[in-house]
């Protein structure tokens, strides 16, 4: 398809990318209880770092394994499913695709090991309007997703949400995921670190996305100037 004709098309092209989107992630779905569990068991010296990151970049789902002076950090991608509640009733069934960072140190003296984690979660409704509200190619969609939610999940990791009359926004290059930060649950699977249900992981739950057209006033300020900052991992 040319661009001209892609440009024309978004609309009607939205609903199938996105639906391609969730199965071709679905295809490549991190398994990312287990690949915490085994980072529990990483030494602390850099060439077993090493080890761990070439090993796990293998595994289905993982975006990137980088090794840090202290530990190692994880970008997985996954699909689930969630129920969304409305009134206090389960009202439907909804696949996602979340994003995870997680960052492990390993501490050598008296062995301990300290992990953060960040999600980011998408709808299908989310990654819809990524496709129309955009000049996202069709080509590559969901690598070039990774990419983006990648640069999000350092933005959650900073803190760096924008905020507008009790709204939450996450920046990207072309626009602004619209949504909310939210705490789940740890999951004990994931590990001896997250025996303790009571430990909270934060997440960002995306509603939609805008573009620059879209965005009110004050949220586009705050984007256009986070734009303009240099690309943190």
């Amino acid at each position: 398809m040319t661009i001209c004709g892609l440009e024309r098309n978004r609309k009607s092209l939205g609903r199938g990318v996105a639906r391609q989107a969730i199965d071709h992630a679905a295809r490549d779905s991190a398994d990312m209880a287990h690949l915490v569990a085994e980072l529990h068991h990483m030494a602390p010296n850099r060439r077993n770092r090493e080890r761990f990151a070439g090993r796990l970049s293998r595994r289905s789902g993982v975006l990137a394994a980088r090794v840090g002076d202290d530990g190692l950090t994880l970008d997985m991608r996954s699909v689930i499913d969630v129920t969304v509640h409305r009134d206090g009733a389960d009202a439907f069934e909804e696949r996602r695709i979340r994003w995870m960072r997680v960052r492990v140190r390993a501490k050598a003296g008296r062995y301990r090991i300290g992990f953060d984690c960040f999600a980011a979660d998408v709808s299908f409704h989310a990654l819809q309007r990524r496709f129309e509200r955009s000049s996202i190619g069709l080509d590559g969609f969901l690598g070039r997703l990774d990419l983006s939610m990648r640069r999000g999940l350092g933005r959650l990791e900073r803190d760096e949400i924008l905020l507008d009359r009790g709204d939450q926004y996450l920046s990207t290059r072309e626009g602004v995921w619209a949504g909310r930060a939210e705490q789940m649950a740890s999951n004990p699977a994931w590990g001896p670190a997250f025996a303790d249900t009571g430990r909270a992981i934060p997440v960002f739950s995306v509603r939609t996305f805008l573009g620059e057209e879209e965005m009110r006033s004050m949220v586009w300020l705050g984007w256009s100037s986070s734009a303009r900052q240099p690309i943190a991992a």
